[in-house]
């Protein structure tokens, strides 16, 4: 089978596609997969090393661009047009796969305009706007949140958890220490949260009574990772600073707990490890997502939850404290978030996957 699987911008966009990737392979060795992906920097960065080919599309997203800016990105759309059409008949894909990303969107409906199978997977639980747009035209919605099947004709959908990549599997299960250092890994997203990383650096002066019991992995994104390895130095914190973590196996290995964002991949994947997390959600998020992922986790009682506007360093060094003193709430929270969740969404996907390929295109709508 050759598989097509597009999308791209975010890490949350393409570490669910290396999982469905894997899994395809997993399923038939001889199966051949290429992505297809935005000219970010970041794509390049995570498929790089990786055994899948990919190639980039010229495309730009016209979310809060302004009209200006509108006008721009779609005059690039006849362009990405032809050449999503070329690539589809250089590459000649038995299936084609969006997982989401304004990329996705020509190349989707060029797989649909050719009769090919193609279908897109939604990794948040209200989805964004091309995914939207390609749900009415695709065989299949494969989705991660119950929430979002209202977005989307039901007939086409299928409810299957956010595809986690096989490598997660190598991090065993970690029991909470009763003591001694605690390791917080702190997650702003692939290209880290500036206004997280703000506070960590003012908070530090109020945990200096808990240094003893305190060691941190921070993702800082490229422009604030000089500023706050300097801001640990100085405050004297055990501390591995990175601007992107590629190797999250050994991060959340060694994680106790983590603070970070609620994007859907960052909660698919600590509800299959069952880390303990405090949640920050993104407020400018897409209709607000971010916010309902972090709130599922937390009325679950798998997460907290602290919403930007009420963010602040005394408030975190609060938390902080109340978890080193009180370590039984970390497990409480992190047996909940295990028990949310599924490690089996990839295979799930690859077998409906099969299904559409096996059967006539007019039956599968």
């Amino acid at each position: 089978m050759r598989v097509l699987i597009v999308g791209g911008g975010t890490g949350g966009h393409l570490f669910p596609a290396i999982a469905l990737a894997e899994a395809f392979r997993d399923r038939d060795q001889e199966n051949q997969i290429r992505f297809v992906v935005t000219e970010r920097a970041l794509d390049s960065q995570i498929l790089s090393g990786r055994e899948f080919s990919f190639q980039t599309l010229k495309m730009a997203g016209i979310k809060g661009k302004g009209v200006i800016g509108t006008i721009g990105s779609l005059g690039k759309l006849p362009r990405a047009l032809a050449a999503s059409l070329k690539m589809l008949r250089d590459y000649r894909p038995d299936m084609v796969l969006g997982v989401g990303g304004y990329v996705s969107g020509p190349v989707v409906l060029g797989a649909w305009w050719k009769g090919l199978p193609c279908a897109v997977q939604e990794q948040n639980s209200i989805p964004g706007i091309t995914n939207r747009l390609l749900g009415k035209v695709v065989n299949r919605v494969f989705g991660a949140f119950k929430e979002s099947e209202a977005y989307f004709p039901g007939r086409k959908f299928r409810l299957t958890g956010n595809p986690i990549r096989k490598e997660l599997r190598n991090v065993s299960d970690r029991t909470i220490p009763a003591s001694g250092p605690l390791t917080i890994l702190i997650l702003g997203g692939s290209q880290g949260a500036h206004r997280i990383n703000q506070v960590v650096i003012k908070a530090l002066d109020g945990l200096k009574p808990f240094k003893k019991d305190l060691s941190f992995i921070h993702q800082t994104g490229e422009k604030d990772a000089q500023e706050v390895t300097r801001a640990y130095e100085e405050k004297g914190f055990h501390h591995q600073v990175l601007a992107f973590i590629s190797d999250m196996v050994w991060a959340y290995q060694q994680a106790d707990l983590i603070i970070g964002r609620a994007g859907a991949m960052t909660i698919s994947e600590i509800t299959a490890l069952g880390k303990p997390s405090c949640l920050i959600p993104f407020p400018f998020a897409a209709n607000n997502h971010q916010e309902h992922n972090a709130r599922a986790l937390f009325q679950a009682g798998a997460a907290e939850m602290i919403l930007e506007k009420e963010l602040s360093s005394d408030l975190l060094v609060n938390r902080i404290g109340s978890w080193l003193t009180d370590r039984g709430q970390l497990t409480r929270m992190s047996l909940q978030a295990k028990s949310l969740g599924r490690w089996q969404a990839a295979a799930e996907i690859v077998d409906c996957c099969y299904e559409l390929i096996s059967k006539p295109q007019k039956d599968v709508h």
